[in-house]
């Protein structure tokens, strides 16, 4: 498996016009010493664990590259634009496919659905591409992720082409009114996907879903943890699920989280739930995924429990995060540690 690792660092400074957070500028505070301003300089530096290919665990030194910046205003995530190519995405400026969704149905009262559901199942796709950019920085190269998006694809002409219902005609597809307002209702549920934190190197998001649990469809909320290694520029992706409790924290709903490999293409599978009698319209809570995206099952340190259900997070939930995800990589048994493939399906 590829090397990843990371680099968060952040420098706080004072300023006489009030208080502002900004990475790769500064954080800034105001303290006052007998009637006097006084400058406090923080440079805090958090490593990520690298997982080197056939080689076990390693902790990456520190960098001294670029600072990023940072954003935890909670917001919708950026959406791809449509004609994007998935299959080709540097064509579109994408260097890495960090997922995509092949839903299938597998369980459940799969029966009950009319024909035209079922053929339906498999067409929508949910997408997320990245691009890792290299900055040359005092004679040292440095890697960014400094884009990052997530749409709906289709297969258009035997490509994987990002589409939505305003666009879908003039890509190629011709869409009946019931494919239409299927591709509605997704574009819909990625207007709920929020961005929970941004820096240059780094995105944090979580995207509503329902999830079979115990036989029944429960909505929860998947967090994703993307990043950049600031010294290979490969990505490293975490996944874990979580219950909503309405509350200012989440809780944590699965035993593990899953380390994803790149590229990776998510074989979704979907349980059925039996609608009622007269009902001849599926409606989107009968379909739930039977598990969380599958790769290294990687444990919850204690640190990274800690802030892993935090709704909003402020500047040291995410330096405790990143120093959870560094934690809880280096407690991934020895025998997984060599390849990052996902686990067989249950």
């Amino acid at each position: 498996m590829s090397v990843i690792d990371s680099t968060w660092m952040d420098r706080a400074r004072n300023t006489r016009h009030g208080s502002k957070i900004l990475f790769g500028g500064s954080l800034s505070t105001r303290t006052t010493t007998n009637g006097k301003w006084t400058a406090l300089y923080l440079l805090v530096s958090v490593v990520l664990w690298s997982y080197p290919h056939n080689a076990s665990l390693e902790a990456a030194p520190p960098s001294t590259m670029s600072v990023p910046s940072v954003d935890l205003v909670c917001k919708p995530i950026s959406h791809l634009s449509p004609g994007t190519l998935v299959a080709n995405a540097q064509k579109s400026g994408f260097s890495n496919v960090v997922t995509i969704a092949m839903p299938r149905l597998a369980v459940g009262e799969i029966d009950s659905l009319p024909e035209y559901a079922k053929q339906y199942a498999g067409m929508f796709h949910f997408t997320a591409l990245a691009n890792v950019r290299t900055v040359i920085n005092g004679g040292h190269t440095d890697y960014l992720l400094d884009r990052f998006g997530v749409g709906i694809s289709m297969k258009i002409h035997g490509q994987m082409v990002v589409v939505t219902p305003g666009t879908a005609n003039e890509l190629g597809l011709k869409l009946g009114m019931i494919e239409r307002g299927i591709l509605k209702g997704n574009e819909n549920d990625l207007n709920k996907i929020t961005q929970v934190a941004r820096t240059s190197r780094m995105i944090i998001f979580d995207v509503p879903t329902n999830m079979l649990i115990q036989g029944q469809h429960i909505k929860q909320v998947l967090r994703y943890f993307v990043w950049a290694s600031p010294t290979s520029g490969k990505l490293g992706v975490l996944v874990w699920s979580l219950n909503d409790t309405k509350s200012v924290t989440y809780t944590i709903a699965c035993s593990n989280m899953q380390l994803l490999p790149p590229n990776y293409t998510e074989d979704r599978a979907i349980h059925v739930s039996k609608g009622p009698l007269l009902s001849k319209i599926p409606t989107a809570n009968r379909f739930a995924m039977v598990e969380i995206p599958q790769g290294t099952s990687v444990p919850f340190s204690p640190k990274m429990r800690a802030v892993a259900t935090l709704r909003i997070l402020n500047v040291q939930n995410l330096h405790t995060m990143m120093a959870g995800v560094s934690e809880s990589l280096s407690m991934v048994p020895p025998a997984q540690q060599a390849n990052n493939q996902p686990a067989k399906r249950r």
